[in-house]
């Protein structure tokens, strides 16, 4: 097949022919047909993540495609269903990692690959999805929806009276916003640097927007929430102003932070400890911390019903 191959860090992906691997048991041979670029990927081949022991590897860890064949005593998907490929694996799974052929040698690969036509995958990356949902929608279930969504969802139940800011608005903060909006929170807030993303919140179910460009996002809390702060705010900006704001737009005593986005290997953040000792809870979200076989159907059911 033809695939995206990762050679050296912060270079340009180079397009080759690989050898296909006998499928394994539990492992799936899959035809794509569309995949998700994610920003930590591109962290990942700009170098972000450090040195990187398994060059020359495949990338991509989110998509959708068509199962073509399956390995022995894989039960889980069948020949001709439509699944999306995620890197959101069931707690414990256990998914040895792949390896192609080619003309320079061996290529790796994790249980997932993306950029590529054919890729062999372990069978607890791929879900099952109705074939009727066109692929460039697809595409959401493997990464930016489920971890968007659930990282709002399992964070703590709606507040009746309460307020959700989401900062970033990319694929994934939409997907919060998104999240939020079916969860029931009456003030959606939701915060970006580019007004194009923001008008996107809006048609979503955003209740209020702030240009953080532009304006002072603090003030824009105070006035939001009547200077109570928010019960929930989820940076998805991957960045450390976002990080180090996020912390004090919550609320004392009670308000939560969750932490999405991803930042490069050795950058830090700053955080004033007395924030936390004020009552503020903060944590970090892998994934949507969701349970993919379960989740992702009920997240898809409520947005693409």
């Amino acid at each position: 097949m033809k695939a995206a191959v990762l050679r050296e860090l912060n270079k340009p992906l180079v397009i080759e022919e690989v050898g296909l691997p006998k499928l394994a048991q539990g492992q799936v041979l899959v035809q794509m047909q569309m995949a998700g670029v994610c920003g930590t990927q591109k962290i990942e081949v700009y170098g972000g993540r450090g040195p990187d022991k398994y060059l020359p590897h495949l990338v991509g860890h989110e998509g959708v495609g068509i199962v073509m064949d399956v390995g022995p005593s894989t039960t889980k998907v069948a020949i001709g269903d439509q699944v999306a490929l995620t890197w959101i694996r069931p707690r414990g799974a256990v998914c040895e990692s792949i390896r192609y052929s080619s003309a320079k040698g061996t290529v790796n690969a994790g249980p997932i690959a993306t950029f590529c036509e054919t890729p062999v995958v372990c069978q607890h990356c791929v879900i099952r999805i109705n074939p009727a949902v066109k692929p460039e929608i697809a595409v959401l279930a493997g990464c930016a929806l489920p971890t968007g969504m659930g990282a709002v969802k399992k964070a703590m139940p709606a507040n009746p009276q309460g307020a959700v800011c989401i900062l970033g608005l990319g694929g994934v903060g939409l997907a919060a916003v998104c999240g939020a909006k079916i969860c029931g929170w009456p003030l959606i807030a939701a915060a970006d640097l580019w007004e194009t993303r923001t008008d996107r919140a809006v048609k979503l179910g955003a209740t209020h927007v702030v240009n953080a460009a532009k304006e002072d996002i603090f003030a824009m809390s105070q006035k939001i929430t009547k200077n109570k702060g928010f019960d929930l705010v989820v940076e998805c900006a991957g960045s450390e102003r976002a990080m180090e704001t996020a912390v004090g737009l919550a609320k004392p005593q009670g308000g939560k932070v969750i932490y999405v986005g991803n930042l490069e290997a050795g950058r830090k953040i700053q955080i004033d400890p007395f924030c936390l000792i004020e009552g503020r809870w903060l944590g970090g979200s892998w994934g949507g911390n969701i349970d993919p076989e379960a989740d992702i159907s009920s997240y898809w059911a409520g947005i693409f019903s």
